[in-house]
């Protein structure tokens, strides 16, 4: 399939989504140019654009977004594989289930913004604190998901198993985990989401060098509405290209589940 006709097949299909932006945008260049708002509230499309082409001269875009993903990497890497491993476990192990679901239970119902103060006073305010904050965020999703599609993986397969006699490794990795796999993305999804949103988060609200939640925060302070508006741009996009990313992904595998069973 040519190039051509995947962005023709994308415009088909986002078309409601992209006349929205559209409507959007033709609203926001209407009120700038009769100055219905104030350029110091609300700045114009070419203003924007400007410190578009700004940040990414000056290195600011660049540095500012790397920084927000190394720290989403890292503790994306922490709270996911906790999570998978913790998943399996109770997946696989009804003593696993019965020793670990009530004390997860619990603890994902206190809202991630009440786990700030206790990871400030363990962690301080620097680097550990976010990469902390966001392992939380991404940890519940991803263990979650695990179980449930361990649990959700046919009987049928686990009977094939026992004639073959696949020892407990060997059915995880052949069987169980396999099975699982569509699940484990759909959570992988949530939990980069989640991750994303909750490094903007703590770079506004906690002390960052760099970062784009503090890009956005220095804007606000400077009063450069133009910048702010290139970092929420910014942040859409990557928010937008993530949920993309791992939502095709899930799709495949979901289909390609379905057609194997």
């Amino acid at each position: 399939m040519s190039i051509t006709t995947n962005v023709a097949t994308f415009i088909r299909t986002r078309y409601h989504g992209l006349v929205s932006f559209l409507a959007l945008f033709i609203v926001w260049s209407a009120v700038s140019h009769y100055e219905l708002v104030s350029a110091e509230y609300l700045p114009s499309p070419p203003a924007v654009a400007k410190a578009f082409v700004k940040v990414i001269k000056s290195g600011q875009l660049g540095v500012s977004l790397g920084s927000s993903l190394v720290r989403i990497a890292e503790g994306f890497f922490i709270g996911t594989t906790l999570g998978f491993l913790f998943g399996v476990a109770m997946g696989v192990s009804a003593t696993a289930e019965r020793l670990f679901a009530p004390l997860f239970n619990a603890l994902r119902q206190v809202p991630i913004i009440g786990w700030i103060p206790l990871i400030i006073v363990w962690c301080g305010i620097n680097e550990p604190s976010k990469i902390s904050f966001i392992s939380i965020g991404a940890f519940f999703p991803i263990l979650l998901s695990t179980f449930e599609g361990i649990r959700s993986v046919s009987k049928s397969y686990l009977e094939v198993a026992q004639v073959f006699e696949y020892n407990r490794i060997k059915l995880l990795r052949k069987i169980v985990v396999p099975g699982a796999v569509p699940n484990i993305v759909s959570g992988i999804r949530l939990s980069m989401g989640t991750s994303w949103l909750l490094v903007v988060w703590a770079e506004i609200n906690t002390r960052s060098a760099y970062g784009i939640g503090d890009l956005l925060s220095s804007a606000g302070d400077g009063k450069k509405p133009d910048i702010a508006f290139v970092c929420i741009i910014v942040i859409g996009i990557v928010a937008f290209l993530i949920n993309e990313l791992f939502g095709h992904l899930e799709a495949r595998l979901s289909t390609w589940r379905k057609s194997y069973r």
